[in-house]
């Protein structure tokens, strides 16, 4: 009897020694899962965050700038000081070539609508930085109403000279 209470003694030891080492061995499994979904998961989001950005960029690279003919004009002369002019150079950006060929097509109606608006300007609306922004606002909606529809996205001023 006293060798079976021995014998019992040593095998509890290594039974809970045995159940130890599998619960280790099931968290260490689970932890590496874990971490190896984890980096697989993140990569996936990488992977879909560089298609996006991607797809952002190619939107982006789209548009067309070209520049317009070169205006000079005479500007609005309300305190009799004499004659000024305007000499503006401006290009304008469009999303797509069919866009572009709508502007090249109306390219009368357009240099009409620009030289109306910008010799009914004087010269101390234009020459402030908040004229000037006024002034693109203005000719982008003009040039717009002009097309029929919202085929300018943005007007660049390359040249600007009142004198």
């Amino acid at each position: 009897m006293a060798e079976e209470t021995n014998a019992q003694q040593e095998t509890q030891p290594k039974k809970s020694f045995a159940r130890f080492m599998i619960l280790g061995l099931v968290v260490v499994v689970l932890g590496a899962g874990g971490f190896f979904g984890w980096n697989q998961l993140k990569g996936k989001e990488s992977e879909a965050e560089t298609k996006v950005a991607a797809s952002k960029q190619e939107k982006q690279e789209v548009r067309i700038v070209f520049p317009l003919e070169c205006f000079v004009v005479n500007l609005l002369d309300r305190a009799g000081s004499g004659k000024r002019y305007l000499k503006i150079a401006l290009a304008v950006e469009v999303r797509d070539e069919e866009k572009k060929k709508i502007v090249e097509r109306y390219n009368a109606e357009l240099r009409d609508t620009i030289l109306l608006l910008l010799s009914s300007q004087s010269s101390s609306e234009i020459i402030t930085m908040d004229g000037k922004l006024l002034l693109k606002q203005a000719l982008l909606a003009r040039m717009n109403h002009a097309l029929g529809g919202p085929v300018v996205q943005r007007i660049y001023f390359t040249e600007f000279v009142v004198q």
